[in-house]
């Protein structure tokens, strides 16, 4: 007999403050009705006259899926169960292929297999209602089918009219977008989530069940976990464990700092972990009650179902009303099994990375669930590696969606729960210092190299071209393959960069760590910004007389001291050598001529070394779109040009896409038509691999300008 069980033979309180009780009640025993079985109504009783009733007992492994006024329903893989307020649970009988499923803050439970529907009000009893319907079940509203037509992507509300009849009414109003997910809400309100065609963006849409009309809608920007809908309120779960709460009546909005949980008049639950702490929004009050939760569940008339531990009564389902004095009160209204706490043996995470890292631990118990977060310092981004249920992750380096981690500081938060959930977390912090190398054209610290790109509004960014290369999907069935991406995560720079009618990334010029960027304004002056980790400096001025230019690039070090250097091509053709100094006050030495005749190429690319020596090489497109390679000898001139390919007129810009595993530099290409990225071969007679083509493409808006 567990603690919780003892406890249960005779009624105790725990008195926690003025603003709080923890009771323990009961109601009379009643019958349980599974589908097509009547049940007596539940008749209110003192908590004398329960003393001795024993609660229900369930397992660590009982999930509450819904509550109602009388029970809730509960799964354990393919054993859902009624559990009656006072009384026993029912194990409802699905072994013949039936699946459950319950309305939120209701009693009406629906069993399905097939096309065939049952609704049955477990607290009423009675027989229950049969609905034969081809769509897809996606969530019950009181006792109403809230379904997909998966055909027409249309969602449906679907019910039996009392004379008998089912009535299948098409919901009208809502946004454009896949109808991804639905969310358990109260009776006369449908939450949807709809996805956008590239997967960038949801939207989330409220449905008046009575009229089956949209009648709000809210952009929650990525997926929003655990919609709830409240008379005043609209909030969603988003990163880092917080809430995004909305006001229905103003749309004014705010940010709770944990996972809220709304229905209990004017207190609001905040789950942090397994931590669960009241908060009154009138009036500041806190309570906490238990030691520990894992599962939080509105009900019907502002009350909650919490799975967890209080230190009264132990292991249990407890149900949260508030009570007289306008405070939460607990009841214990079933009983769970209590196992040892989870404890840690061991753990293993480094304090310095250079690229990647392996975190590893061992627990008492096997197979416990365990959450890793990263979160670096100075921006606030995070990353949860997954584990794939193993004691150890290595943790690939990124911030998700193949975003590298920048650079310096981070600390760490391992949260791990006992399988099943009940018991406390172990929760342990600590701090990581990522530390890479500086890598070629790396303009916001984090270890990959970027493209920079000007929107049509004069925005600069950088896109790392490790994300443009992961939008091609790429069939992958093992553990751990690399994610698609769908929309690459920009860095902002800076904004005005209209002002600017020629740019260039000659590197490291100014004698800081990173990249720097060059651009010539409509007066002819040149401007240096350097960058400093995710952002750039102020501008300086680098010289005036830069009008006389029709291109430049930079990038590639042509006289072998270590920095890039810049070359422009001026209007009768000739190509002039700008070498880098080091100094950001005079970033370049006085120019010096290669030669003539660069008039009949219309695009240069210095992307750095790309075959023989480690100096950097140029590379020229002609008029008819052949790609023309000239290796750099390291003293500010070139061997002769070597012919790479043609077809490359489709491109309106081409990029070096930093350095390979070989040493050598990758090329981006983008066009109106599309894009691509080359791997350097180091190669003279095969400079490059074939065409890994890519779906970004020029346009007069995101992508207008790259360099």
């Amino acid at each position: 007999m567990s603690l919780a069980r003892a406890r249960s033979i005779r009624p105790s309180r725990l008195r926690l403050t003025a603003a709080l009780a923890v009771t323990l009640a009961a109601t009379t025993a009643v019958t349980v009705a599974g589908p097509g079985v009547a049940a007596a109504a539940p008749a209110a009783v003192t908590q004398e006259a329960a003393a001795g009733a024993a609660l229900p007992e369930l397992s660590t492994g009982d999930s509450v899926d819904s509550v109602g006024a009388t029970g809730f329903l509960t799964t354990q893989y393919s054993k859902p169960r009624w559990t009656r307020y006072g009384d026993t649970s029912v194990l409802l009988p699905a072994a013949d292929g039936i699946t459950y499923m319950g309305a939120a803050a209701s009693d009406v439970v629906v069993g399905y297999k097939g096309t065939r529907y049952t609704v049955q009000d477990m607290g009423k009893g009675g027989d229950p209602v049969v609905i034969d319907s081809p769509h897809a079940l996606r969530q019950v509203n009181g006792s109403t089918l809230v379904m997909v037509d998966k055909s027409t992507n249309t969602l449906h509300l679907v019910s039996r009219e009392p004379g008998g009849q089912t009535v299948d009414r098409q919901v009208t109003g809502l946004p454009a977008g896949e109808l991804w997910v639905t969310s358990p809400t109260a009776p006369g309100t449908v939450a949807i989530q709809l996805m956008s065609a590239d997967f960038s963006s949801f939207r989330l849409a409220l449905v008046d069940v009575a009229t089956a009309k949209v009648t709000e809608t809210y952009d929650t920007g990525s997926y929003g976990h655990f919609v709830q809908v409240t008379p005043d309120r609209v909030a969603w779960e988003i990163a880092g464990g917080s809430t995004k709460v909305v006001d229905r009546h103003t749309k004014a909005s705010q940010v709770l700092p944990y996972r809220a949980r709304f229905g209990l008049g004017d207190w609001v639950a905040a789950v942090e972990d397994t931590r669960l702490t009241f908060r009154s929004l009138k009036d500041g009050r806190t309570a906490e009650p238990f030691r520990f939760v894992n599962q939080v569940t509105p009900g019907p008339d502002g009350t909650l179902l919490v799975r967890g531990g209080t230190v009264a009564d132990g292991w249990g389902v407890f149900r949260v009303a508030l009570g007289a004095d306008g405070a939460p009160e607990v009841t214990m209204v079933a009983d769970v099994r209590e196992a040892p706490d989870l404890t840690l043996k061991s753990l293993s995470v480094p304090s310095t990375s250079t690229g990647s890292a392996r975190i590893s631990w061992e627990f008492s118990q096997q197979d416990p669930s365990v959450q890793f977060e990263l979160t670096h310092t100075a921006t606030g981004r995070t990353v949860s590696p997954p584990d794939y249920m193993n004691p150890f992750i290595n943790w690939d380096g990124t911030l998700g969606n193949l975003f590298g981690a920048y650079n310096g500081a981070y600390t760490w938060k391992l949260t791990a729960l006992p399988y099943y959930g009940f018991g406390p977390a172990v929760v342990r912090t600590g701090t990581l210092t990522m530390a890479r190398p500086v890598r070629p054209r790396d303009f916001n610290d984090n270890g990959g190299a970027d493209a920079l790109v000007r929107d049509g509004a004069g925005n600069l960014a950088a896109y790392e071209i490790r994300q443009f290369v992961g939008m091609k999907d790429t069939e992958c069935y093992e553990e751990g393959c690399p994610p698609v991406v769908h929309k690459p995560n920009p860095e902002p720079l800076g904004t005005g960069w209209n002002t600017y009618t020629l740019m260039a990334s000659p590197g490291n010029v100014a004698g800081g760590a990173a990249h720097d960027i060059v651009g010539r304004d409509r007066d002819g002056v040149l401007w240096l910004h350097q960058s400093d980790k995710q952002k750039l400096l102020p501008r300086t001025k680098v010289g005036g007389g830069w009008q006389g230019y029709n291109k430049i690039t930079g990038g590639s070090d042509l006289n072998g001291d270590g920095r890039g250097d810049l070359l422009a091509t001026d209007t009768s053709g000739v190509l002039w050598l700008y070498t880098s100094t080091g100094s950001a006050t005079k970033p370049f030495n006085t120019r010096k001529k290669i030669g003539g005749g660069w008039g009949v190429y219309n695009l240069l690319v210095a992307p750095g070394n790309v075959a023989g020596a480690s100096g950097g090489d140029l590379l020229a497109r002609d008029k008819d779109g052949v790609l023309w390679l000239y290796l750099g000898k390291g003293d500010g001139t070139f061997t002769a040009r070597r012919k790479v390919g043609a077809g490359w007129q489709k491109y309106s810009h081409i990029i070096s896409a930093g350095i390979n595993h070989q040493g050598v530099a990758d090329l981006y290409a983008v066009g109106a038509s599309g894009s691509a990225h080359y791997s350097g071969l180091n190669s003279t007679t095969r400079p490059f691999d074939s065409a890994y083509t890519l779906p970004v493409r020029t346009d007069s808006t995101t992508y207008k300008t790259f360099f």
